[in-house]
């Protein structure tokens, strides 16, 4: 049975983390810092009993006994969850279908139109995932250099260097037509093809990013840059449009700022070659792949409207 996290698991969550693995499931920031990891139980047992946080955890519990643990919630908005994580008991896997599909009830009455999930390639879960409804949306991999700081000297930058601007919410349209002019028509059908589905789903390099835009007229934007730099390392995140393709070198300096001596990541999707050729001849390496996979959600039809039909 399949049921939100309880102040009276935090016993049981000490012996799960026992018995569990890795985690089978992560977000994009968890990607950039290494991938799925073990189960933490001190974060779980403080969820447990914290009045309102435990609404986006759910267990799955048999006599008393914790066989599966699960984060899931809205993404960037309420019409797109995602499953940030997932934990098994060892001795079984066969509960990762269970727990895929039955997420997908509390999110469709929460309004969720899909929901994602990112796993390694090669994941064991891939094929549950595809049994609950979910589709390939993209392959990503993830790049990391050891020093950020070194590469930003090996970047031939022209002496007329471009200006960016924080990006504002004004900017949401013009980002969106940048998001579709850069992104597979495959793509964009299983992301959404709206503004507000796009928005909903977006994702951010955590709280502190900073977003900054490249104006090329006419109110078109033709790159956004992501950034988030801490102690432990720089996570960045490149878009630009054709326009813009020889800009890419002071777009990835830019991206780059603030770095320091840390470790660099950045997630690119395979649509993006130029990209992932432009970070390997700078020194970085691949880390991690990933599959990006979604699931609609069917929406309940409210109101019954009458149309004429032709019958032949």
């Amino acid at each position: 049975m399949i049921r939100h996290l309880h102040p009276t698991d935090s016993p049981g969550l000490l012996q799960f983390r026992q018995s569990s693995d890795q985690g089978e499931t992560c977000t994009l920031v968890d990607a950039l810092r290494g991938g799925p990891s073990g189960f933490p139980t001190v974060k779980y047992a403080s969820i447990a009993l914290s009045p309102r946080a435990w609404k986006s955890y759910w267990v799955e519990a048999h006599r008393g006994r914790i066989d599966g643990v699960l984060r899931a919630g809205p993404r960037s908005g309420a019409h797109t969850w995602e499953v940030g994580e997932l934990y098994l008991r060892n001795s079984k896997p066969e509960l990762a279908l269970d727990l895929l599909e039955q997420v997908a009830v509390p999110a469709a009455r929460a309004g969720a139109h899909r929901i994602f999930i990112r796993i390694p390639t090669n994941s064991a879960l891939f094929d549950d995932a595809r049994r609950a409804g979910y589709s390939v949306v993209q392959r990503e991999t993830v790049f990391r250099l050891e020093s950020a700081s070194t590469s930003v000297n090996n970047i031939a930058i022209p002496d007329s260097s471009i200006e960016l601007r924080p990006r504002t919410s004004v900017d949401d349209h013009a980002l969106f037509n940048l998001h579709n002019a850069t992104t597979p028509i495959e793509v964009r059908m299983k992301q959404g093809q709206t503004t507000q589905d796009w928005l909903a789903s977006s994702e951010h390099l955590g709280r502190k990013t900073s977003e900054w835009v490249f104006d090329i007229g006419n109110g078109d934007i033709g790159a956004l840059v992501q950034r988030n730099s801490t102690r432990s390392g720089h996570m960045f995140n490149i878009n630009w449009a054709a326009e813009t393709e020889s800009n890419i070198p002071e777009l990835l300096a830019a991206a780059l700022e603030e770095s320091e001596d840390v470790p660099a990541t950045s997630i690119v999707p395979e649509y993006r070659p130029a990209l992932s050729y432009l970070l390997v001849s700078l020194g970085f390496t691949e880390q991690a792949q990933y599959e990006v996979m979604v699931k609609p959600i069917a929406q309940t039809v409210t109101e019954a409207k009458k149309a004429f039909a032709t019958i032949n």
